[in-house]
Formats: structure tokens, C-alpha cells, sequence
């Protein structure tokens, strides 16, 4: 199986917006892989770092760059690079994601190899910054709330979803679901592609022999924090607007709007105590205030009113 695996071909994709630095690192830890024949594409969504111009002036023809004249988001541009990819297999992978060992794509490869019934696989995250390793999800966001959604029942393996900072699957796996859903812009489509694999019949699976670093949100140091959770917490609904029954997904809405209602009486009081931590009291207040709108468009789109 060795000398099979060293002669697939693969397919590494990389999302690029304004992390050309980060993505730098990323290229060198690929380029450094005991792999045969390793294709690298980078999707740029119109970055304004000179991005493109540094991938090009130092790897030359060792990257396939795609210039997008927009920023398609997470989802799109990966569809947009696996419709032009060679490779058998496809590996998706943040540009702050570094490949620790120099066989980790041999080895999530092998995995999938020796576990058919596996339609995408993730390696074991940590992020040095937070101090933590990030482990494959056991539930969907919000599962304990659910009361009628019915489809959730009897899916296949142990684990729900895996984050998007890097996934391996096969390339005709890829695109027996369509790829990654275009209404999810940033946040949601890791969730919602191993949900709909799951529902399609495979399995997701988590490979702790390989091993990424990954910094997280990279690409969103510049934007503010608001503007963050809010896309944050849209990604949240969307993914609940789409597989959960509406009559949770408004429980799920009202339930929000509770808690941010308190949540937010609750740091005034904490503010006027304790003005010595006001920066950190303000991201609170901004991650309530993106939970806040964001369940208020939910009810909106659905008609229903809060009260």
C-alpha cells in the first residue's frame, strides 16, 4: 500500500485572504511532504497584501494561484479549486496551518485508504496561542435543544463534524455532494459538509497520527470584533435554518434573544464594578450583540415575531 499511496496523486487547497504571510508558512510545510506528486492550489479572494505576488515570486511554478476578482468565501473558493484540481484526493487546508510531521498527508491518506466507509478525515489541531487541541465535535451546534428535528437520528460513526482548518477526502466523495454549500460564506460549512456526508452514508473521521498547528482566524485579524462574531453566529443559523426542523430553529432563536437580553444587563452591572477590564467586557458585549441580530434576521426571515 506504501508505494500506492506515494504515487496518489494529491491535491492541496489553500483559501487566501490577506494571510499571505501565514499562508507562506503553510506552502514550505506542503512543499516539505514525502509526496510524489503533490499539486498545490491557492485561491486568492482578492487580497489587497500582495498575496499573489509574493506566492508567485517565490514558488513560481511550484503553486497554482487563482485570482478571484472577489472574495468568494471559505466554501466557493475551495469549490472553485477542486473543480480545476488533478488530484485524486483533496486536501483542504487553512494558509495559518502548518503540517507538523512531513508524513501527515500520506497518513490521513492511509486512513481513508484503510476506512472506506470514511468520507472525510481531520488530524489532530492544536493552537498554540489558545493553548488547547481542537477535537472532532460529538453533537451539531445546539443538538440538546432539538425537540423536532428528526434527521439527525441513526447517522453513521462517532463523530458529528470537524473544523475546516484542514480535511482530507476523496475528490470523487467531494463531488458526489457537491462540494461545500455556497449560501455559507465564513463559518458553518465544516459543520454542513460532515453533516451532509454523514446523511449521504459515510462516516467522519479524526486521525491523531498527523498533526497541524493552526494560529485561527487569520484572515480576520483586521476585522473588527462585531463584524467577526456576527458572521460567526449567521454561519450558526444558517446551519440550523437548513437542517433543523423550523420549529426548533425558532426556539433556538427565542432562547438566544433571552440570553443576550441578560447577558448584556448582567455587564453593565460587571462593568460598573470592574472598569478595570473593559476591553475584555466589550468583546462579551459584542458576541452578545452578533447573538442578539442574528437571531432577530432568523425570526425575521421566518416571520415570527420575538415576543
Amino acid at each position: 500500500m506504501t508505494d500506492t499511496l506515494s504515487s496518489s496523486r494529491i491535491s492541496a487547497v489553500i483559501v487566501n485572504y490577506n494571510s499571505g504571510a501565514y499562508a507562506m508558512e503553510c506552502i514550505k510545510s506542503l512543499l516539505q511532504q514525502n509526496i510524489g506528486d503533490l499539486e498545490i492550489i491557492i485561491v486568492d479572494n482578492a487580497s489587497q497584501d500582495g498575496s499573489v505576488s509574493l506566492f508567485r515570486s517565490t514558488f513560481g511554478e511550484q503553486v497554482i494561484v487563482i485570482e478571484s476578482q472577489e472574495n468568494l468565501g471559505f466554501g466557493r473558493a475551495n469549490n472553485l479549486a477542486a473543480s480545476v484540481a488533478n488530484g485524486d484526493w483533496l486536501l483542504l487546508i487553512n494558509p495559518d496551518a502548518i503540517l507538523v510531521q512531513d508524513n501527515a498527508i500520506l497518513t490521513l491518506v492511509a486512513y481513508l485508504v484503510e476506512n472506506e466507509k470514511i468520507g472525510i478525515v481531520g488530524p489532530e489541531i492544536h493552537e498554540p496561542s489558545k493553548s488547547k487541541h481542537v477535537l472532532p465535535r460529538k453533537k451539531y451546534p445546539s443538538e440538546g435543544r432539538l425537540k423536532y428535528t428528526s434527521k439527525l437520528k441513526a447517522l453513521p460513526g462517532n463523530y458529528a463534524w470537524i473544523l475546516g482548518a484542514c480535511m482530507m477526502m476523496r475528490k470523487t466523495v467531494f463531488r458526489e455532494i457537491g462540494g461545500f454549500d455556497p449560501d455559507f460564506f465564513l463559518y458553518g460549512e465544516d459543520a454542513d459538509i460532515c453533516l451532509r456526508l454523514r446523511l449521504a452514508g459515510y462516516q467522519v473521521g479524526y486521525c491523531s497520527n498527523a498533526t497541524i498547528t493552526h494560529v485561527g482566524s487569520a484572515s480576520e485579524r483586521t476585522a473588527t470584533s462585531l463584524d467577526k462574531y456576527l458572521r460567526k453566529k449567521r454561519g450558526f443559523f444558517l446551519f440550523c435554518k437548513k437542517h433543523y426542523d423550523l420549529r426548533d430553529v425558532s426556539h433556538i432563536a427565542r432562547m438566544a434573544l433571552i440570553t443576550t437580553y441578560f447577558g448584556l444587563i448582567k455587564l453593565v452591572i460587571v462593568g460598573f464594578f470592574k472598569r478595570k477590564h473593559q476591553l475584555d467586557l466589550l468583546h462579551q458585549k459584542q458576541r452578545l450583540q452578533a447573538s442578539k441580530i442574528a437571531a432577530r434576521e432568523m425570526l425575521d426571515q421566518m416571520d415570527i415575531s420575538p415576543h
